[in-house]
């Protein structure tokens, strides 16, 4: 007896309905292997290499702990901020603090707990960039801004209060914002400075066109507020699955990637120093002294390299291939223009070269003793320019 329509309708369904039920089995199936095969991974990697905890800081007893508490920290979802797109998270633990202020939430600074730091005697100094002043890798008292504090309060009568404003992967475009903001709040500062040049000058491998981004994960954001098909499937890159991919693609050979990247990188300086007028015109019109600073990086320079260091130039993987080539030429550019317009920021790419102490956690974050020697020549210079 042949099956009616009505029962060939439902047997579609049925079958339909199974192989979506199965697809859905598998799919779950797929990342609770992978989320166990790479939870093993990565324990029985930890456990071959202990030294994860590398170069300057792997000597520190409280290294290990450190970085557990970073990991968790580092896989936090980040702050929404309008505008800015996100700002740092509030965050607290032994080593790294994110702190509720009337500014906004800020990474700790060690400042002076002295009493004598109220009143009319103190002068507040803010100070914006990306990771590497945040301190990424560093504890709160060796952040950039920590030692600054030190070295301003040592150097005058003055109680001085620094803030940091760092926040991880900001370019120019979003301290520009920040800092406006801040103004346009009724808070007036002394002193503003900018430490900047890594990320302003990588947005140029990630670019759209000849423009470089105006903010990392631009395009993310772009498609999700214009409801596209690929934002609609964005949290399979979040996938256990992918991740397993991912890490066995880093685990075969990979051929060095070779990004044309001159025309963007310099639309990116030429950003970066409208950027830095546009934040000079604040500081004539809102009465505060302004400096900024290119930060030093290995991409860049003649620093005698310590082991780690070494291993790290020589080291190839997907990131710093596509990242690395916008920089050097990025950094390049960037010791040109400062050479030709003095004043308008002070170019440190080879603050470094004649160290030999390990100073670089990775390619451009740096070590305590990295953030205090920079901080004290920034110190001493604006000492000098005042």
């Amino acid at each position: 007896m042949q099956p009616t329509t009505s029962q060939r309708v439902t047997q579609c369904f049925a079958l339909l309905g199974y192989a979506i039920f199965s697809l859905v089995v598998i799919g779950t199936l797929l990342e609770l292997f992978c989320w166990v095969g790479l939870s093993a991974y990565h324990g029985i990697r930890q456990a071959l290499h202990p030294a994860a905890v590398s170069g300057p800081l792997a000597s520190e007893p409280w290294a290990s702990e450190f970085l557990r508490q970073e990991s968790v920290r580092q896989n936090v979802h980040k702050t929404f901020i309008p505008f800015r797109v996100w700002g740092a998270e509030n965050w607290h633990g032994a080593f790294v603090n994110n702190d509720e202020s009337t500014l906004g939430i800020v990474r700790r600074t060690i400042n002076p707990t002295s009493p004598t730091c109220t009143g009319r005697s103190t002068r507040s100094v803010w100070i914006f960039g990306g990771s590497a002043l945040y301190g990424t890798g560093v504890p709160d008292w060796g952040t950039l801004p920590s030692y600054l504090s030190r070295a301003l309060n040592a150097a005058g009568p003055d109680c001085v209060i620094v803030t940091n404003f760092g926040v991880e992967g900001y370019v120019t475009n979003q301290e520009i914002i920040a800092l406006s903001e801040q103004l346009k709040a009724g808070h007036h500062p002394d002193t503003v400075i900018f430490y900047d040049g890594a990320n302003d000058s990588g947005a140029a491998a990630y670019a759209l066109g000849a423009s470089p981004l105006p903010y990392f994960q631009f395009p993310e954001v772009k498609d999700r507020v214009e409801g596209s098909i690929s934002a609609r499937f964005d949290f399979l890159f979040k996938s256990h699955l992918l991740h397993m991919l991912m890490v066995v693609a880093r685990s075969a050979p990979i051929a060095p990637l070779r990004v044309v990247v001159t025309p963007r990188v310099a639309a990116a300086l030429d950003n970066y120093e409208a950027n830095l007028g546009f934040a000079k015109a604040l500081s004539t019109a809102y009465g505060f002294k302004m400096y900024c600073f290119w930060q030093p990086s290995l991409y860049y320079g003649h620093k005698p390299l310590v082991p780690f260091e070494q291993q790290m130039v020589n080291t190839s993987n997907p990131w710093t291939d596509y990242w690395r080539p916008a920089v050097e030429v990025g950094y390049q550019e960037a010791a040109k223009r400062a050479a030709a317009k003095p004043g308008e920021f002070v170019f440190l790419g080879g603050f470094f070269d004649s160290s030999k102490d390990p100073m670089y956690l990775d390619m451009v974050h740096l070590d305590p003793q990295g953030n205090e020697l920079v901080a004290n020549y920034i110190a001493e210079y604006i000492s000098n320019h005042s």
